[in-house]
């Protein structure tokens, strides 16, 4: 069924450009606000670098969505774009942050890797690296925000889960999106290991029903999905 539209062709239920970009501004301008009175501290700084991090993405977005189609050199437009786009935008929150400076460093990269893999001009099988590296460096982003959020806690786990997360994501991504099918085995690989730091007791006979049973209903969704 086709979606309403208005008297300019567009979406009823659309959003304008202009609305998204206006959020952008706002959040951004409510942070830096709020830094200059120095109120909230490495809160504040969260949702500095998130804001500065989703306009990277967003401005990225929309030039590309303006790129000429069939354009000369298409590919290394895409690849190019990111680099001056995140490069920037993360300077600039490494710059103006203080405890979150590292965190914005590899949550830049992280952000760079998952714009080159959601590019359509990026094969299927470079799309995969970008997919486990952007997994990586936001599994390090998320491990040093803990640390400074939340020093008590063990960051290693949110290393563990977090690799699992990645490779388990790519093994269940169709296969035209950079999915693969070998990502399983490091998925469960890395799920044993968060068991085994996580064991201290030596109760991991306890763990291994439940986690049998998540490798194999992952394998079950992949498998039926055709995806591979």
């Amino acid at each position: 069924m086709s979606r309403a539209r208005n008297e300019n062709g567009a979406p009823t239920g659309a959003r304008r450009p202009g609305t998204r970009a206006g959020w952008v501004l706002v959040a951004v301008g409510a942070a830096a606000l709020l830094m200059r009175f120095g109120v909230g501290g490495v809160l504040i700084e969260v949702v500095w670098l998130a804001a500065i991090l989703t306009a990277a993405a967003w401005t990225w977005r929309l030039i590309e969505r303006r790129r000429p189609p069939g354009a000369e050199g298409g590919g290394r437009w895409s690849r190019r774009l990111p680099v001056l786009i995140v490069a920037g935008f993360g300077l600039f929150a490494m710059l103006t942050l203080n405890q979150l400076a590292g965190v914005a460093a590899l949550a830049s990269i992280a952000l760079f890797s998952w714009l080159l893999f959601a590019s359509a001009s990026t094969a299927r099988r470079r799309a995969t690296g970008f997919a486990v590296v952007g997994g990586l460096f936001s599994t390090l982003a998320a491990v040093a925000a803990v640390g400074q959020l939340l020093p008590s806690w063990d960051s290693g786990v949110i290393f563990f889960l977090g690799m699992t997360a990645t490779f388990t994501l790519v093994y269940l991504l169709p296969r035209e999106q950079g999915g693969a099918r070998w990502a399983l085995w490091p998925a469960l690989a890395w799920a044993a290991l968060t068991l085994l730091v996580n064991d201290p007791s030596g109760g991991l006979g306890r763990w291994m029903l439940p986690l049998a049973l998540i490798g194999a209903g992952v394998a079950l969704i992949g498998y039926r999905r055709g995806k591979r």
